[in-house]
């Protein structure tokens, strides 16, 4: 969920809160003020009988609906003011169950004493109740509607530096040659978020260029001493040496020969994460695999494997022409080099995927580990342990998926060119 929708269901749901908490207020003053009220008028209207009484008035006369005077004893004790609320009492005028609020006291008038009542019907909790919530309802619509539009609006604009900040940062690159700028803004926190931002990327940008800078001085300055390595050791093989000599030279020569690829293929590794093959045009991956194969027919007729293959003309795809005959060429001579005495080695290549099939021992390690670097069969130790860790790389720059399994005796590949769903 979005951050300014997250904002707005808050503001609104504390908008709620305050409404209900401030109806269930409403309520109970607005109960206390009408009792308040009322008990003031029927007080009002017994001490202004007292005083009719006292003026001499008759009682007959100041007797009403309301009303009612009634005369004690004179040395009965004196009732001060009592009040009386009846829930659901029955009224006459209305013919409907109300609520009768009373109030009552006694008064010693020239030598008398009168009881004096007096009553009134008031509205109940629960019709109280109602016409708040009924004006409470409108308010909370008008309120809800009013605070999310605004809140929203409001939300949207302090939050514009934020979503530009956010672009930005999506559109960041460590390819790029140029430092990232964030716009300026005047909220403190979205102006710490910038600047740590900028101080972020940019020492990721100078990282980025002083271990390219490694990786390339690197890459050429080890090439160097292995190429002399390699032809001082092939010179010395053809001097008079002895037979034990001979196999230590050979030793030496393979394992300098190993390093120099394994040089080559973290280079190429660390290539293939930067991004450093662009993607310009589809091109007709068909024509690739099958100029492969043909480079490798030799190889397969020397190792006597048996190679089927069934190819679709005009498989078309997006991905860089080098990284494509990389690909395969991976794929292939894992194929080979990975194969039994006398094995076989079946390709499929069709406008939605590639499988590549081989017969050969079974794994000692799951097969899904073998994607990792470094990670080789212990059976196949002459290999670098690169070459499944560089065809996963490509098809993750590529957009492809790619699958091993161990299936009735034979390793399988399969790349999907489908995006994943």
């Amino acid at each position: 969920m979005k951050l300014i929708n997250k904002l707005t269901l808050w503001y609104l749901a504390i908008t709620t809160l305050v409404l209900l908490a401030g109806g269930v207020i409403v309520f109970y003053r607005v109960q206390a003020e009408i009792e308040k009220e009322v008990t003031q008028r029927l007080k009002r209207d017994l001490h202004q009988a007292a005083e009719m009484l006292g003026e001499g008035i008759p009682v007959s006369s100041i007797k009403t609906k309301q009303i009612d005077v009634k005369e004690l004893a004179f040395d009965s004790p004196e009732i001060h003011l009592q009040t009386t609320d009846s829930m659901g009492m029955f009224s006459l005028p209305s013919r409907a169950v109300d609520r009768k609020f009373s109030v009552a006291s006694s008064f010693k008038i020239n030598g008398k004493h009168y009881y004096i009542s007096a009553y009134n019907f008031i509205a109940e909790p629960d019709e109280i109740l109602e016409g708040i919530i009924a004006s409470l309802a409108v308010t909370l619509v008008i309120l809800l509607s009013i605070v999310g539009i605004t809140s929203r609006q409001i939300s949207k604009r302090i939050l514009s530096n934020f979503n530009r900040t956010l672009k930005t940062i999506q559109s960041f690159s460590l390819k790029q040659k140029h430092r990232m700028k964030l716009e300026e803004t005047h909220t403190h926190e979205f102006k710490e978020l910038n600047q740590f931002l900028e101080k972020m990327t940019n020492k990721a940008l100078d990282d980025y260029r002083s271990l390219k800078e490694f990786s390339e001085n690197a890459s050429h300055e080890l090439q160097t001493p292995l190429a002399i390595i390699r032809g001082k050791l092939e010179l010395l093989l053809d001097t008079d040496i002895n037979e034990k000599q001979a196999l230590l030279i050979e030793g030496i020569h393979n394992a300098v020969q190993k390093l120099s690829s394994v040089n080559q293929s973290l280079i190429l590794l660390t290539r293939l994460e930067n991004q450093e093959y662009p993607v310009d045009q589809k091109i007709n991956f068909s024509g690739v695999v099958e100029k492969v194969i043909e480079s490798f027919k030799e190889l397969i007729e020397m190792k006597s494997l048996m190679l089927t293959t069934k190819i679709d003309k005009e498989v078309y795809l997006s991905i860089n022409p080098v990284l494509a005959d990389m690909l395969f060429t991976n794929l292939l001579s894992n194929a080979i080099r990975h194969n039994t005495a006398n094995g076989n080695i079946s390709i499929m290549l069709t406008s939605s995927g590639l499988v590549v099939k081989n017969s050969g021992e079974a794994p000692k390690s799951p097969p899904h580990e073998l994607f990792k670097r470094f990670k080789k069969d212990k059976q196949n130790a002459e290999s670098t342990g690169l070459g499944l860790s560089i065809v996963k790389q490509i098809c993750e720059l590529s957009n492809f998926t790619v699958e091993y399994e161990y299936l009735d005796s034979k390793h399988c590949l399969s790349i999907s060119f489908l995006p994943a769903k």
